[in-house]
């Protein structure tokens, strides 16, 4: 240990020198090192106050270098987390023609069994994300930013059916939570959509719905009507996501039966993605698609569909601004 001092010591001696005599040198461009030579160098003292002093800036250095390191690994960790979640989330993609399949078999299940509407409705929620950012042969009927913007498209069944893709976006003054409630208050619904002839809830939780609607005779359609499931799901505080579906059941009868004769339609996929986007202000995009079971061609149908879901947004709005 005191070899390895007196080395350490030593090493010293000859830097400070050259030190001294480098700044000697420049301030005295006459200096000879034979004068710096008689030149008192510093005493063990004075070395072990410098070698402290040199060691305490190693460990200060090496300190900082250590934590620049640690960020760097935590960053890198940070990166190849998001990496890997990107991966699993193209691992998990839904294939298309799966949720193609999806969207267009209408299960037939038991009023009852609460478990299995469950597991459509959360299905039904991962396939409503596949369709939200897909536009292409989609016509833009209208968009005035976010008061009202309204895209649709057709495609047409073996049977001759016309089946309406719509996609739509608004806003509307008011907290997710009040819109939720509004939207469960079924009755508020029928006064507001004058075409309503009967709205029923047949079960209903805090995340599923199971809904029986009713349209009466308009414009070019006869009485429709729906039986459908609907679910509510959660995706953070400022998100929700509700999705409605139709199924088959062979004993469903309504609570108030129709007095005419009504054609069952089928809601397909239907689905709301709300952001809360202000405090006191959503943001609505819609995706729906529905077999009404009309032969009409799109040209006939599409400038009405738009004009009945535009005043129905309007009812929307002028209840929520009412109420503030």
């Amino acid at each position: 240990m005191n070899k390895c001092i007196q080395w350490i010591k030593r090493i010293l001696s000859k830097c400070l020198s050259m030190i001294q005599y480098s700044k000697m040198k420049n301030l005295d461009p006459n200096y000879q090192m034979q004068q710096f030579s008689q030149v008192e160098l510093n005493s063990d003292k004075e070395m072990k106050n410098n070698l402290k002093v040199e060691l305490r800036t190693e460990n200060y250095e090496t300190e900082l270098a250590s934590q620049d390191l640690e960020n760097q690994v935590q960053q890198q960790n940070q990166k190849l987390l998001e990496k890997s979640e990107d991966i699993d989330v193209h691992h998990n993609e839904i294939d298309l023609s799966q949720a193609r399949e999806f969207i267009q078999n209408i299960p037939n299940i038991e009023i009852q069994n609460i478990q299995m509407y469950t597991d459509i409705g959360l299905q039904a929620v991962e396939i409503f994300k596949t369709q939200l950012d897909e536009y292409e042969g989609y016509e833009l009927l209208e968009n005035n930013k976010d008061e009202f913007t309204f895209w649709i498209r057709y495609y047409e069944t073996p049977e001759k059916f016309q089946i309406t893709q719509m996609r739509y976006k608004f806003s509307l003054n008011t907290t997710i939570q009040n819109y939720l409630a509004f939207m469960r208050d079924l009755q508020l619904q029928k006064q507001l959509d004058q075409s309503v002839d009967q709205f029923e809830s047949h079960y209903s939780s805090q995340e599923l719905q199971i809904n029986y609607l009713r349209y009466k005779k308009i414009l070019f359609m006869d009485p429709r009507d729906f039986l459908y499931i609907k679910y509510t799901k959660l995706i953070n505080e400022d998100q929700v996501i509700e999705i409605s579906k139709s199924f088959e059941n062979q004993n469903f009868q309504p609570f108030v039966p129709s007095t005419k004769s009504t054609i069952r339609a089928i809601l397909l996929l239907s689905g709301n993605l709300i952001t809360q986007v202000e405090p006191n202000k959503i943001e609505i995009q819609t995706f729906s698609e529905c077999n009404m079971k009309l032969k009409l061609k799109p040209a006939m149908t599409k400038t009405a569909s738009k004009n009945e879901i535009k005043k129905l947004i309007k009812k929307y709005r002028d209840h929520f601004n009412s109420i503030q």
